[in-house]
This record gives structure tokens, C-alpha cells and sequence, in this order.
């Protein structure tokens, strides 16, 4: 029973770190990543209509704005529970059902896959199963409008 507390314990410590991000942080992740990885234009306009076509660039794209968000990490793939704050905010029940079909879209990168194309499986995975509530969640508030 302690090591359940214990267990408990640490994951509230290391959700508790973790600053949901805004809009306005997702369009500057956004720039950085197209800068940094030189993204073309045609696929610029892809990725601002939730399109992310499966190639090495988008991949890669994918992985920096995760990173950057810190919900994703080359050495520990996807941090579940920062995925889950972020879409819920800080009131995250960790223990709910919504937690569960978050961590069945990722994976400990078993097939040893590119750090891009681990981190495109699990984004997508999750775009796919959560767009509404992801693109609500990043939607301009009345104060950005």
C-alpha cells in the first residue's frame, strides 16, 4: 500500500510541473519547428488544416512541436499525463478512462523506429482519437480574438 501511495505521489509531482500551453505558444512552436527544419510552404499550409502527411519532414515536424510542448522526448517517448493536463487543463484525473485511450496511442518505441517517426505514430494517433478536443483546447479564447 505505500509503494501504491508512493506511486501515486510521484505522478502528481511530475504532472504538477508541467504548464499547460496556449494558443499563442503552439503558433510560436509552430514557426520555430518551420524555421528549424525548414519546412516548404505546401506543407506549412497542410499542418495549419490538421493535415500531416506521413514523410520524413512532416515526421520531424511533428516531433519538434512535441518537444517543444514537452509532451514528447527522444529518450522517453510521450509524457501521458502532461498530454492529458494539456487537454484538460490542470484539473487532469489521471485515473479516468479518458487517460487510458491517451496512453493506447503510444507506444516505448518497441520497433525501434527514427526518433521522428515514434513521435508521428503517437501525435497522429492522437490527433485521429482526440481532434475535437485537441483543436478546442488551442482554439483562440475571446481575449486572443
Amino acid at each position: 500500500m505505500k509503494v501504491f501511495v508512493a506511486i501515486c505521489v510521484l505522478v502528481g509531482l511530475a504532472s504538477a510541473d508541467y504548464v499547460v500551453k496556449n494558443r499563442h505558444d503552439m503558433l510560436t512552436y509552430r514557426e520555430e519547428c518551420v524555421k528549424e527544419l525548414a519546412v516548404p510552404v505546401d506543407l506549412v499550409e497542410k499542418y495549419q488544416k490538421w493535415e500531416y502527411p506521413n514523410d520524413e519532414k512532416t515526421q520531424c515536424y511533428i516531433k519538434c512541436v512535441f518537444t517543444k510542448w514537452g509532451l514528447f522526448d527522444a529518450q522517453s517517448g510521450f509524457n501521458v499525463e502532461h498530454i492529458h493536463q494539456q487537454l484538460v487543463g490542470n484539473h487532469a484525473d489521471h485515473n479516468e478512462a479518458f487517460h487510458a485511450t491517451l496512453a493506447a496511442c503510444v507506444d516505448k518505441n518497441e520497433q525501434k523506429s527514427s526518433d521522428c517517426e515514434w513521435a508521428y505514430r503517437g501525435a497522429t494517433c492522437l490527433l485521429r482519437e482526440n481532434a475535437a478536443l485537441i483543436q478546442k483546447s488551442l482554439a483562440p479564447k475571446a481575449s486572443e480574438v
